[in-house]
């Protein structure tokens, strides 16, 4: 089931923010991808090796719950599987856990 228009703004607006305010030109991109009720967010960055090409790993994922019209934050390990944020605040509003993701406090989202 795709998201409801109201939270797919939602998504656009806050998710494109947080890639903008990450990116570095020509070093990191960051991308969301919205699929029923998921939203992983990515980032880009060059290979050492071979500059021009591209290494695209899965950082963080949100899914909706329609019932309770909230959002459950997951995060990725090192062998690309899904795992729920351990800290407890996996379940909150997006704005929230946009936030939690942006901050970092675990240090599991960002190099």
């Amino acid at each position: 089931m795709a998201l409801p228009e109201i939270e797919q703004e939602r998504v656009d607006r806050l998710l494109g923010q947080l890639c903008e305010q990450r990116a570095v030109p020509d070093q990191v991109t960051l991308h969301y991808d919205s699929r029923g009720g998921r939203v992983t967010l990515t980032e880009s960055r060059p290979l050492f090796i071979d500059p021009a090409v591209w290494n695209e790993i899965k950082i963080a994922q949100f899914e909706y719950s329609p019932e309770s019209r909230n959002w459950t934050l997951y995060w990725y390990d090192r062998k690309n599987r899904r795992q729920p944020y351990p800290t407890g605040r996996n379940r909150d509003t997006l704005e929230k856990l946009i936030r939690e993701v942006n901050s970092d406090p675990t240090g599991i989202f960002w190099e």
